[in-house]
C-alpha cells in the first residue's frame, strides 16, 4: 500500500484505486494531477481534497447544494471525452471551499467547480462562464447546520447549529486533523445529484 507524507495529516497510507487523477491539473496549477479525498470527520459534511504531488497542498471541498439550490453546469463534449464519460454513469461536482480568516464565512467557488467521474476516477476543474455565479458564494449556514446536525432541510428541525457553531465546529477539526497526524482516506467520492448533472 503506497503511503504518502502530508504536512496537515501526516503520513497517508492509500490504495491506488482510491486515487483521483486530474489530467489537466487545477486551475494554475497544472503539474497536480493526483489527488484523495479524505474525510475531516463524521460531524463535517465537507471533505479535504489533497494533492498527492505536494503534500502541502490540500483545500476543502463541499457539495452544490450548500452553496445554492440548484446548481446546472454545462458539460462540453470535451469533458465527457476527458472524463471518459459514457451515457449513465455519474459524476460528482465538488465545490472548493474558503474558510474565511477567523472562520467569520465560508465561501465556495461556483465558477471553478470540480467533476469527478465515479468510475473512472478521472477528474478536472470547469471554468465557467456565468455572470449569475460567484467565486465567492457564502455557504447556506441552515443546511450546512443541518447536515452537520446529522437532518436535512426536510425533516422537522429539532436544533439548527448556527453559524458560529459550524465555523466553530469546522476549524476544530482542521485543528485536530492536523495535530494527530492521522486521517482516513475516503474509499470513493460521493456523488451528490445537483441538476443538469
Amino acid at each position: 500500500m503506497p503511503k504518502f507524507q502530508t504536512v496537515r495529516f501526516g503520513e497517508l497510507a492509500y490504495r491506488e484505486e482510491d486515487m483521483i487523477h486530474m489530467p489537466e491539473g487545477l486551475v494554475g496549477m497544472p503539474d497536480l494531477h493526483n489527488w484523495l479525498i479524505l474525510e475531516l470527520g463524521d460531524e463535517i459534511p465537507m471533505k479535504w481534497f489533497q494533492s498527492l504531488d505536494r503534500g502541502d497542498f490540500g483545500f476543502p471541498v463541499s457539495q452544490p447544494a450548500f452553496f445554492a439550490d440548484s446548481y446546472d453546469i454545462p458539460l462540453p463534449p470535451a469533458t465527457h471525452e476527458l472524463l471518459q464519460g459514457q451515457e449513465g454513469e455519474w459524476l460528482a461536482v465538488m465545490i472548493i471551499s474558503t474558510i474565511h480568516q477567523g472562520g467569520t464565512r465560508i465561501t465556495g467557488n461556483m465558477l471553478a467547480p470540480l467533476v469527478v467521474n465515479v468510475d473512472s476516477r478521472k477528474g478536472m476543474q470547469l471554468v465557467l462562464d456565468d455572470p449569475d455565479l460567484s467565486v465567492q458564494q457564502e455557504i447556506n449556514y441552515l443546511k450546512f447546520g443541518l447536515a452537520v446536525d446529522g437532518q436535512s432541510a426536510e425533516n422537522d428541525i429539532v436544533s439548527v447549529v448556527g453559524q458560529d457553531a459550524v465555523q466553530a465546529l469546522f476549524q476544530e477539526v482542521l485543528d485536530s486533523s492536523s495535530e494527530s497526524g492521522q486521517s482516513e482516506v475516503r474509499p470513493e467520492v460521493e456523488t451528490p445529484e445537483p441538476a443538469g448533472v
